[in-house]
């Protein structure tokens, strides 16, 4: 299956540890999901978005755009197809307007693409893949209900109503991350000064990850698939819609799924 990793911080940070040098790093679950990686992030409130069709495990590109990142807010993602080729196009994140989003399973596409209404059904940047479907079915249900919490209930009611394997996503539009959970696991630890303080880590670059975050104030907030280190990550369950803001304020709806 997919991996997903996001962060909100109270400033611009790196994300070098958690993508190279973390335990279970993200490129090291490139090794296991070779289809594609991607990361997306905000510059000047504007969409940027990185992907390829290769494998994160062997990739300098990869390497390369994660050493010199730095943003408020990153998504990122490494793939194992489901559905559709691997290709530049199908790897995600995937943009629309101002929204980055990035899906984990798989649904039933053709019902859902069904329901979608121009302009949501047309220019389409993949295939398209079910992934693509879902994220624009969910920007028009947000955008009909004029709610984002609203719409992200109603758009992952209707895609879980006939089963599906996998429909957590990680969502932002620049002020906040929206991550929810539904068939994959998918956790989210809160790392600040607190944090730092209290914890100790038998990884040596841990420790000294935590040291200089706590020097330089940074705080942040880490949503993924899988806890890339042996801190207090905390576990979502299904329905659970994990919204963070800039503040790194936490709030956690249950969404009503089966009404």
């Amino acid at each position: 299956m997919c991996r997903l990793f996001g962060i909100v911080a109270n400033k611009k940070v790196d994300i070098k540890f958690s993508m190279l040098e973390a335990s279970r790093s993200f490129k090291l679950q490139g090794k296991k999901n070779p289809d594609g990686w991607g990361v997306g992030w905000y510059e000047e409130g504007k969409v940027k978005i990185v992907k390829y069709g290769e494998n994160a495990f062997y990739s300098n590109r990869f390497d390369e755009l994660v050493k010199q990142l730095k943003a408020e807010i990153i998504i990122a993602h490494v793939r194992d197809a489901s559905c559709g080729n691997t290709s530049d196009e199908n790897a995600h994140p995937f943009g629309y307007n101002n929204w980055i989003f990035a899906h984990n399973g798989t649904i039933n596409k053709k019902r859902i693409e069904n329901l979608l209404k121009e302009p949501y059904s047309q220019n389409f940047t993949s295939e398209p893949i079910d992934s693509e479907i879902y994220f624009r079915y969910i920007i028009q249900c947000i955008e009909e209900k004029k709610d984002v919490i609203k719409g992200i209930e109603e758009g992952v009611k209707e895609v879980i109503k006939e089963g599906c394997c996998g429909a957590n996503f990680l969502l932002s539009d620049g002020e906040k991350l929206y991550a929810f959970k539904y068939g994959r696991d998918l956790f989210y630890l809160k790392r600040d000064k607190l944090t730092g303080l209290s914890f100790k880590s038998k990884e040596t670059n841990l420790n000294a990850l935590i040291k200089s975050k706590m020097a330089s104030s940074e705080k942040a907030i880490l949503v993924a698939t899988e806890r890339l280190t042996d801190e207090n990550w905390q576990i979502l369950n299904d329905g659970d819609l994990l919204i963070i803001d800039k503040l790194l304020q936490i709030n956690i709806k249950k969404l009503n799924l089966y009404l």
